[in-house]
């Protein structure tokens, strides 16, 4: 089946080897670039149009509204309708009547409990968990105070996206010594407090969603043949298991596209092992790399194939362009935005940066922080306040028990997060460096001097 065309565009060998996969699981590793929408479509044309499954035997699955947004217009361009759903969709689709609460509810709670805490043993607990004297008003509005809320609401929702139960917590807390025991302590309450909250306002969050989907998958079968799933690297452990659901009890395949380059949602639950061992989770594995990028250039993706590859979990890829450009990443030195949108011609400009401080105050339509701009490309991309990439973030030693870091790499996901940065665009990219210069853009520098230009005032 040679020549496929989809929406304009003739897929290419690599493109075309996969959607004609018809192992039970098949797994597409995708570059920055490299076609994953259309490699998507593709795979549903070649069902329908070849009889292997009708289009209501067919379930895609996106991660953000705009995605799948994006897939049902195509397909329906295309003379196709099918059941095209974020996960959040999903889990409602089979649940029908739920209310999802806020998830701003959370950390409401967390707040009142932490708030309750400090007046009834204030002395202790200033002492014990922040070593701290500080007065009430202060210490709610100190760094020490973040750092403790933000480190229990992200542990409760590690924990509850990898499906752990309270009695796996309490065992944790039970072989824990000095603080870290006192901090399990308070999210084993507020975890307690949570969950019959939520029962008392008759809502669940997103994961029990998900798990109760799973479990009634069990008893109402969902019909599909085939499960299309776009971003795979971002899969959580909960999701894992209700795709899995539905396989079994449908016999169903799966056909999942992502890259693992790009997995910049570790601290949200996903679980890029999913991924990376894709033949350890799904039967009948087949494994397919899409080899051609069509937005970046053969030297940038040098650059940031190499620069990727030094976190020693991702998977290698040998991806080749039709363009070459000399030098594409511009490192520019005490540049103010204005300066540099007025030194590139084109109107095709994507500014972003490592947060929304960073952007906040540009003046240009087309901005996202680097976490919002994947998926997006444009001709040129302005990488503002690089001093901010890595951001100066530890882990808490205490999530360790959420998150699998045996082979934890500093700045891990960080270095994910710049590699998005680097390939959002189809010429060149212009990195803006302010007070500090920050390791990415010494490493940058060190190690690829003669491939990039340097600007300074």
């Amino acid at each position: 089946m040679e020549g496929l065309k989809i929406q304009g565009y003739y897929l290419d060998e690599t493109q075309m080897q996969a959607i004609i996969s018809d192992c039970d699981s098949t797994l597409v590793v995708a570059g920055a670039g490299s076609g994953k929408t259309l490699t998507i479509l593709g795979k549903i044309k070649y069902l329908i149009d070849n009889k292997l499954a009708d289009s209501d035997e067919i379930l895609c699955i996106s991660f953000t509204n705009e995605t799948v947004n994006s897939l049902k217009m195509k397909t329906e361009e295309m003379g196709y309708c099918l059941d095209i759903f974020t996960f959040h969709k999903l889990g409602l689709t089979i649940l029908g009547d739920v209310s999802i609460i806020d998830d701003a509810y959370l950390e409401f709670i967390v707040d009142e409990y932490i708030f309750s805490y400090i007046r009834y043993e204030k002395k202790q607990f200033l002492d014990s968990i922040f070593f701290s004297n500080q007065n009430f008003e202060v210490l709610i509005k100190s760094h020490e105070y973040v750092k403790l809320k933000n480190t229990i609401v992200t542990f409760i929702r590690l924990a509850k996206s990898n499906n752990m139960s309270l009695q796996t917590i309490y065992k944790i807390y039970r072989w824990s010594f000095f603080n870290e025991k006192k901090i399990l302590k308070m999210i084993l309450d507020i975890m307690l407090i949570y969950m019959r909250e939520c029962e008392s306002v008759q809502k669940i969050d997103f994961d029990d969603m998900i798990i109760k989907a799973t479990d009634l998958v069990k008893k109402k079968p969902v019909k599909y043949k085939y499960i299309i799933i776009d971003e795979f690297q971002d899969t959580s452990l909960v999701r894992y298991n209700l795709i899995k659901e539905i396989i079994k009890i449908n016999k169903a395949k799966v056909f999942v596209v992502g890259d693992d380059w790009q997995s910049i949602y570790r601290f949200s639950g996903c679980n890029l092992d999913i991924f990376v061992n894709f033949n350890e989770y799904f039967k009948d594995v087949s494994i397919h790399n899409l080899r051609y990028t069509y937005r970046n250039s053969n030297e940038l993706i040098r650059i940031s194939s190499s620069f990727i590859m030094k976190n020693k979990k991702q998977l290698r890829k040998d991806i080749v362009s039709n363009k070459n450009l000399t030098k594409p990443i511009k490192i520019l030195f005490n540049y103010t935005i204005e300066e540099v949108l007025a030194i590139i011609d084109s109107e095709d400009i994507l500014v972003i940066g490592r947060n929304n401080a960073d952007i906040k105050s540009v003046k240009w339509h087309k901005k996202l922080t680097i976490h919002r701009s994947k998926g997006l490309e444009a001709d040129n991309v302005i990488l503002v306040n690089s001093d901010n990439i890595p951001a100066q973030i530890k882990n808490e030693r205490i999530l360790r028990h959420v998150i699998n870091d045996k082979d934890y790499i500093p700045f891990e996901e960080e270095r994910r997060l710049f590699y998005v940065a680097l390939t959002r665009t189809k010429n060149y990219i212009y990195i803006l460096v302010n007070k500090k210069t920050s390791p990415f853009v010494k490493e940058l520098i060190h190690d690829y001097r003669n491939s990039i230009e340097i600007i300074k005032k």
